[in-house]
């Protein structure tokens, strides 16, 4: 029953965050959203469905995607402290997208840049793997080091790439929702579908991997694949995020966090809440980044980390989650 309780009223704060982002922002709405149905000519009904629209939407799909790669990164790891960001995923998502722009392989939103997000993404989580240490936090350090040389690698692109306007591509480190349309959306979806259905595929899995690969082994599981395919999944759910709205901070390392107090840890639940409360989460994020400073706008991954940081301290200082160390 109380876990019911959660998913309703997550759900129920999801679609007033919704309404909220589609009603509010720079240009006041005069009509109500039911008489803008049937009317997509009009301003008003041009700016709810063409901009706020895909955007809401995006939140709601990347927010899904970033939350469940949290809890994955997490459980690859056996670790806390994994996420997308802090293990290279991001940044080589990043990477991806920068090198096929400024060398002109590719445009934003189109299918090029996404696999290629992907497909570096992939590229730095299976490095992160091979070369971090089995035990310890080594895997962090070794995270760092190749998200650092990744966002070196993307800086010197924008430097030297002779396209006009390259440097604009610098929104990828802070994250923004404000290049989202319906195309773009389109585009990304069924790779985050990819993604998420990846990541239930080895739901069950997971949690034998959780008790340490020998036990997994015992249990029938192969860690080796079992990590592959989480691997995957979660290059597909970062890389198709990171190549249309830059890389966002925190969202994947607070919202596993936060599950875990509410429903435990067993992955397909905790899979199933991280997309709710990570959509949640983000869409309160950016509508934040649009209505606080009007006309300005915040970077998203401002407001990510502004929200984020102090919650995770909070949680980690008042709650004792049980982690199975490596073997």
């Amino acid at each position: 029953m109380k876990r019911a309780g959660i998913y309703l009223g997550s759900s129920l704060l999801l679609v007033v965050l919704f309404y909220l982002s589609l009603t509010t922002g720079i240009i006041h709405i005069h009509s109500s959203l039911w008489s803008l149905l049937s009317d997509h000519n009009s301003v008003d009904g041009m700016t709810v469905w063409q901009i706020r629209l895909p955007r809401a939407l995006g939140a709601v799909i990347i927010g899904a995607a970033l939350g469940i790669a949290g809890a994955l990164a997490q459980a690859i790891f056996r670790n806390p402290l994994a996420e997308p960001t802090l293990i290279g995923l991001s940044s080589g998502a990043t990477l991806g997208s920068i090198a096929v722009i400024s060398t002109g392989a590719a445009t934003y939103g189109t299918r090029t840049n996404v696999m290629a997000a992907i497909g570096i993404a992939l590229c730095a989580a299976l490095l992160v793997q091979w070369l971090s240490p089995n035990r310890g936090f080594g895997f962090l350090l070794t995270g760092i080091a190749i998200s650092s040389i990744f966002t070196a690698l993307a800086g010197v692109l924008i430097s030297i790439s002779p396209k006009p306007g390259v440097q604009s591509l610098a929104f990828w480190n802070f994250g923004s929702l404000t290049l989202l349309n319906g195309h773009t959306l389109s585009l990304v979806a069924p790779f985050v579908e990819v993604g998420i259905i990846t990541a239930f595929f080895v739901s069950r899995r997971l949690d034998a991997y959780s008790l340490g690969e020998s036990s997994a082994m015992y249990l029938g599981v192969n860690p080796k694949r079992v990590r592959l395919f989480a691997i995957i999944a979660m290059a597909f759910l970062v890389g198709a995020s990171v190549s249309a709205v830059g890389s966002i901070a925190f969202l994947g390392l607070l919202v596993p966090h936060i599950v875990r107090l509410l429903v435990g840890p067993a992955h397909r639940q905790l899979f199933s809440l991280s997309a709710l409360i990570g959509a949640t989460l983000l869409l309160f994020a950016d509508f934040l980044a649009r209505t606080l400073f009007q006309p300005h706008e915040i970077p998203l991954g401002l407001v990510t980390s502004l929200l984020g940081a102090p919650i995770l301290i909070i949680l980690i200082r008042t709650s004792r989650a049980q982690w199975v160390g490596n073997d």
